[in-house]
């Protein structure tokens, strides 16, 4: 009988350990702010920075923000966009830049996954909401520009410039700051 009162004593202790460790409130932390559902929209860009401001080709002075967007690698935007618009798709999210020529849109379409974008799984920069703002950062590193095929340098002036960011080492970093 002894035995028993101990096996009955062992269950119930353990039910009892079992329920006050479970019953402890460990501290959560918050979720990342990038659901397509927070972040699913048309945001109007402003303050669009490129960086490096100006690059100096053979004696020439550019200001990149002028040509940068020429580039093929932004889908011959043409200017810096004013818009971004997030969309949620079943299989991930999307984000188009848009800039507006002359009352006629160019896009340029991105994937969109966690807060990151990317190209051809390329990573591309990131976007962010705080405080009711959309952070946008586009970076695109001296290695990943390097590595270009050369029909992206051809003789435009975005072509020129790309390749004056190669061979002088620069990263090509642009911000914005979005709202609805």
């Amino acid at each position: 009988m002894c035995i028993k009162q101990w096996a009955v004593a062992l269950l119930f202790g353990s039910l009892v350990l079992g329920t006050t460790s479970c019953a402890k409130e460990e501290p959560q932390e918050p979720l990342p702010c990038v659901f397509p559902d927070i972040l699913a929209g048309v945001w109007n860009l402003s303050d669009v920075t490129v960086s490096p401001e100006t690059i100096s080709v053979d004696g020439t002075e550019y200001k990149v923000a002028d040509h940068i967007f020429k580039a093929s690698i932004f889908n011959g935007l043409t200017v810096a966009p004013s818009k971004l618009k997030i969309v949620g798709e079943t299989t991930g999210e999307k984000a188009t830049l848009i800039s507006v020529v002359d009352g006629v849109e160019k896009t340029f379409e991105v994937a969109l996954k966690d807060g990151k974008l990317s190209v051809h799984n390329f990573p591309f920069g990131s976007v962010a909401r705080k405080d009711g703002q959309l952070k946008l950062e586009i970076a695109v590193t001296n290695n990943l520009l390097d590595q270009m095929p050369p029909s992206h340098f051809a003789n435009s002036e975005a072509g020129i410039i790309l390749k004056a960011l190669v061979d002088q080492g620069l990263d090509l970093k642009i911000t914005a700051t979005g709202k609805k």
